[in-house]
């Protein structure tokens, strides 16, 4: 089910691309500036990248009458990258994956970064000519087709740098591959020397400019197409070189659309514990945050790219149809009359000396409920309200009116209690599937190709086509897949067994407190929180380095929040700022968690400390507030 971004053709892969994968770009996504596009892995920087290259756009165009094109093309005229039946956007596309990272020592800083502005001039002027001949229809090979393509440029306000200002793509092309050739053959010779008189270093990244400026004529007509400059996977680069790339796209205030997509995990702790977010010269997109904010159309874009997969899997399934979103089948009734009659003789004998605890049973057993799920989760709603009741002392042997509404949050909670002590599936359907991602697309398919399997084995192997996985099957492949992705936090993130310690032990704090007889942060605990001054002293750690208390806990937070094992969010709470940092929704899985956001426990920073060392105690979840 899961497939390369870049495998496909282009047809393809803009018949299988996701037009609700547009919704996250901001509403002036081709505004002049930076747009920084950060995610953990797989969260689809490079898919989204890629639909801006001629050849999808051109593909997208040239079909917009047939589905799946008409949707796409749609999308995309309304953020203003086609038009009048033509691409107006000019992708330009740069991998962060072509040997930039072997310049280094032994050149001197100064040189490499020569080098490397060389290289990426040189890359970028390739790119660009190859896509205005692809957008012109003219075989960028053909040296004949070639020399009808020629680029002028107005001067810069800077000096024009070491790019040609203006010539035909022939020149162009013959100047760059020669740089670029330059560039290669000093890497490939692995030299030891510090340079020498043929090393290529450019002073700057004259290509940002150039492109801003360039206009490109074909046959003496006018090339209207407008650029956008995009990189991608950039934290594949040295960190200077990244400072280097980030410094020439700001500095240059030209025109120019560019686009700056890399992992979170490139940020350094003291980025990403900034108490800042505000961003006063680019744009800055957190993809996951930014679908956080859009749950419904993340669960339908997810949708729509299971559907596309399967289909290029050769099969003709809608993945919704095919997942059962009843909590009980037959195999699992038994087991929700036990749970019934068990919460009957457990509220009524409980009530027996309490006239109005009677009352509110019976109120429950004699309403008209014929959904047997729905009776289960009333009772335990009722069992969680004489638990509360009873917490206030305020029992009144007299007073039998009925409880007070019901707070939010009560029925999730009981609906999670009743599940998990009665043996019942609770992670099932494509809603819960969809939010168990955690906003990331990647982790989405991760869960969908596991349950494929189920799929496959249901329909195909046993030839049961008639009917949907049911949600107890659902919820066994769900827990083994978060078992397993529990036991790979050692091998899988950095500081691996530090941050699998932390994660079990705000496991097992939000285990405790979710079923608490009286559900205090309904619908459950999936999180913790720290203070605005916690924060500081995380950020404050990172550049005091390990003479720091707080420094390996910052380090190990990081790590979890650029690799979506902690998901960060602002929020208020008694008038004061916090951040909250919540499990990932399938390690809320591994603990038998609620599905949902919202209940988290402020936690200090020397008990986070205990618990990254695996010193976590029980007497430490009494004692939070």
């Amino acid at each position: 089910m899961r497939n390369s971004e870049l495998s496909s053709p282009d047809e393809e892969f803009a018949q299988n691309f996701a037009a609700d994968a547009l919704q996250v770009l901001p509403e002036h996504a081709f505004k002049p500036g930076a747009l920084i596009i950060r995610s953990a892995p797989g969260g689809g920087k490079t898919s989204l990248l890629r639909m801006f290259t001629p050849g999808p756009l051109e593909q997208t165009t040239r079909n917009r009458a047939r589905s799946p094109f008409d949707e796409i093309y749609r999308r995309l005229e309304e953020i203003g990258a086609v038009g009048r039946g033509d691409p107006g956007i000019l992708g330009v596309y740069i991998s962060s994956n072509g040997g930039y990272s072997e310049i280094g020592p032994p050149l001197s800083k100064g040189l490499a970064a020569g080098l490397f502005k060389a290289l990426l001039n040189a890359r970028i002027v390739l790119r660009a000519l190859r896509a205005v001949a692809r957008l012109s229809d003219i075989e960028y090979e053909d040296q004949l087709a070639l020399s009808q393509l020629r680029v002028e440029s107005l001067p810069s306000i800077r000096d024009q740098g070491q790019i040609p200002i203006k010539g035909s793509a022939l020149e162009l092309r013959a100047w760059a591959e020669e740089i670029e050739t330059q560039c290669l053959r000093y890497l490939d010779t692995l030299r030891t020397e510090a340079g020498g008189p043929d090393l290529p270093a450019h002073l700057g990244l004259d290509a940002v400019q150039w492109l801003a400026s360039a206009k490109f004529v074909v046959n003496d007509a006018p090339v209207a197409f407008r650029p956008l400059l995009m990189f991608d996977d950039v934290q594949r680069l040295r960190p200077w070189q990244r400072e280097v790339l980030y410094s020439e796209c700001m500095e240059h205030r030209t025109s120019l659309v560019v686009w700056i997509a890399e992992q979170t995990k490139v940020l350094d702790p003291s980025g990403l514990l900034s108490a800042s977010r505000h961003e006063r010269d680019h744009q800055v997109i957190q993809l996951e945050r930014a679908w956080a904010e859009r749950t419904g159309k993340f669960q339908q874009f997810a949708m729509a790219i299971a559907d596309r997969r399967l289909r290029q899997a050769g099969i003709e399934l809608q993945f919704d149809a095919v997942l059962s979103s009843t909590p009980v089948d037959r195999d699992s009734l038994p087991e929700l009359e036990e749970a019934i009659a068990a919460l009957k003789d457990h509220l009524l004998e409980g009530a027996a000396s309490a006239p109005k605890y009677e009352a509110w049973v019976n109120a429950v057993l004699e309403a008209d409920i014929s959904d047997s799920f729905r009776l289960a989760i009333e009772l335990g709603k009722t069992r969680i309200l004489i638990a509360r009741d009873r917490r206030r002392h305020s029992l009144d042997f007299d007073n039998l009116v009925g409880p007070d509404p019901v707070p939010s949050g009560v029925p999730q909670a009981a609906e999670r209690m009743l599940t998990r002590d009665f043996g019942l599936p609770y992670y099932y359907g494509v809603e819960r599937i969809a939010r168990l991602a955690s906003f990331n697309i990647e982790e989405f398919l991760q869960i969908g190709a596991t349950l494929f399997e189920t799929i496959y084995g249901s329909r195909v192997v046993k030839g049961n086509t008639s009917s949907a996985v049911p949600a107890s099957s659902q919820h066994e492949v769900l827990k083994k897949l978060a078992e397993r992705r529990f036991k790979e936090l050692s091998r899988g993130v950095r500081h691996g067994e530090l941050a699998q310690r932390l994660i079990e032990t705000i496991g097992l704090m939000a285990r405790e407190k979710t079923y608490s007889p009286t559900a205090p942060y309904a619908p459950g605990v999936t999180g913790f929180g720290i203070t605005p001054e916690d924060r500081l002293q995380l950020g404050k750690a990172v550049s005091d380095g390990s003479s720091s208390v707080y420094h390996e806990l910052a380090q190990v937070i990081t790590a979890c929040v650029s690799q979506n094992i902690l998901e960060m969010r602002e929020t208020r709470q008694g008038g004061r700022a916090f951040t909250v940092f919540y499990l990932n929704r399938v390690l809320c899985a591994h603990f038998d968690l609620v599905y949902h956001y919202g209940g988290w426990q402020r936690i200090p920073l020397a008990t986070l400390i205990r618990w990254t060392n695996g010193q976590g105690r029980a007497s430490d979840f009494s004692k939070l507030l």
